[in-house]
């Protein structure tokens, strides 16, 4: 059985352990080293591993293909991303990192899924404002504002520091997930108080506020300065006034 004594952090692995283990692999995914035998299992397999412990009549489900693959690739999509999900401050030079590998695939991926489920609960969400205010706004409203986001601030991080695109266009996105989440309470408590529009309006504020000291936190943590949240602020405002004298 493992326990607290069985887990070594990867930046702390004895030498006598980096002989056997592919540290390299390692930092992409969770590896479970077995002192006794020697074998290593990595990813989705040590952590199904780890889950049946003390029970392992779940393991032959988990391994079932039509469960393993999905589960594979969302392990992927969880990990490959998992630096910009965390936005943690980079780790000292001199520590051995536990970064994963950049993948284009999985960033892309994963910056197309928080667009769609920000600009799904967005879609929502607004209209509740919208109609408080007396107009309505297409339903692909929400979605072209998200996606349009990724690609304004894309190209403005282009012109200031091209090597961080990436990892920033997550973290922004990770920033959109966030308030996305947040907001998801209200709209479920809706469902059984019928809350007014300004109850929407005053919550959806502060969780911009929320949303805006994590992006400059990100910022800061990737040493981008103020820029990026003034062009972020900058777009949702241009846009905000767009909505209002087209569709009011």
């Amino acid at each position: 059985m493992l326990d607290k004594e069985s887990i070594t952090p990867y930046q702390i692995v004895g030498e006598e352990l980096t002989c056997t283990i592919d540290m390299h692999r390692a930092q992409n995914e969770v590896a479970l080293h077995d002192t006794v035998t020697g074998k290593t299992m990595y990813g989705l397999d040590s952590m199904i591993e780890i889950f049946a412990q003390g029970k392992n009549w779940i393991k032959k489900p988990l391994q079932f293909p039509l469960i393993y693959l999905p589960l594979k690739q969302l392990y992927k999509f969880i990990t490959y991303n998992r630096k910009v999900i965390a936005g943690n401050a980079p780790s000292p030079a001199e520590d051995r990192v536990c970064e994963p590998d950049f993948n284009y695939f999985y960033r892309t991926l994963f910056i197309v899924f928080t667009a769609l489920f920000t600009g799904l609960v967005l879609n929502s969400y607004t209209s509740h404002i919208t109609s408080y205010f007396g107009f309505t706004t297409p339903w692909f409203v929400e979605y072209i504002i998200c996606f349009g986001q990724v690609v304004w601030q894309g190209t403005m991080i282009l012109l200031w520091s091209r090597k961080n695109s990436w990892d920033y266009l997550g973290n922004m996105s990770a920033v959109s997930t966030l308030g996305g989440i947040i907001l998801l309470p209200l709209l479920f408590l809706n469902s059984f108080f019928d809350f007014s529009g300004i109850v929407f309006l005053v919550y959806f504020m502060v969780v911009v506020g929320i949303m805006l000291l994590e992006h400059l936190r990100r910022c800061g943590n990737m040493n981008l300065g103020y820029l990026p949240t003034v062009s972020w602020l900058s777009f949702r405002t241009v846009v905000l006034g767009i909505i209002i004298i087209t569709f009011s």
